[in-house]
C-alpha cells in the first residue's frame, strides 16, 4: 500500500514539475500548448501558457461577465473554432526581437486549413502566449481586440 501511495505521489510531483517548467524557446511553448489538441489530455488550468497581460484580459473578462454567461470568447481562438480535429500541425520558426517573438502556426482543423499568428513574450518564467490572430477566413480576429471590444474599449 505504501508503495502505491509513494508511486502516486512521485507521479504527481513529476507531472507538476513538467507543467511548471519554463519554455526556453517560443517553439517549445507552442509545441507543449498544442499537445493536448493532439492527444486529448488537457490540463485543468492552461494559464501557465499565457503572459501576465493576456491572463489579465482573461481575468477581467471573467469579472465583467454576468454569472451564467459565456463571456467575450465564444470559440477556441487557438484552433479558430468550437470543435477540433487537428492534423498537419506545423509550428513555424520564431522571429525573435529581444523578449518578443512572433510565430506562425498552421494546421488543418477538420480538414480546413488554419493559419494563426502568435505574439509571444519572454517573462521571468519563460516564453508565454501574449496574443493570437487569424487574418484568414470569413471572420478574422485578434484575441486582445475581442477582449477590448467586450470591455468597451
Amino acid at each position: 500500500m505504501r508503495l502505491v501511495v509513494l508511486a502516486a505521489g512521485l507521479f504527481a510531483a513529476l507531472t507538476g514539475m513538467a507543467l511548471a517548467q519554463p519554455y526556453e524557446t517560443p517553439e517549445a511553448l507552442l509545441e507543449a500548448f498544442y499537445q493536448p489538441y493532439m492527444d486529448g489530455n488537457f490540463a485543468e488550468d492552461d494559464s501557465v501558457f499565457r503572459s501576465q497581460a493576456l491572463q489579465a484580459l482573461y481575468d477581467h473578462d471573467a469579472e465583467i461577465t454576468p454569472e451564467g454567461e459565456i463571456g467575450a470568447i465564444d470559440f477556441d481562438p487557438f484552433i479558430n473554432g468550437q470543435d477540433y480535429s487537428v492534423s498537419n500541425l506545423v509550428i513555424g520558426a520564431a522571429g525573435i526581437a529581444g523578449d518578443y517573438a512572433s510565430v506562425t502556426v498552421t494546421f488543418d482543423n477538420f480538414d480546413q486549413p488554419q493559419v494563426l499568428d502568435y505574439d509571444l513574450v519572454r517573462e521571468g518564467d519563460g516564453w508565454k502566449i501574449d496574443d493570437v490572430a487569424s487574418a484568414e477566413g470569413e471572420y478574422p480576429y485578434r484575441l486582445s481586440e475581442i477582449f477590448a471590444m467586450a470591455a468597451g474599449n
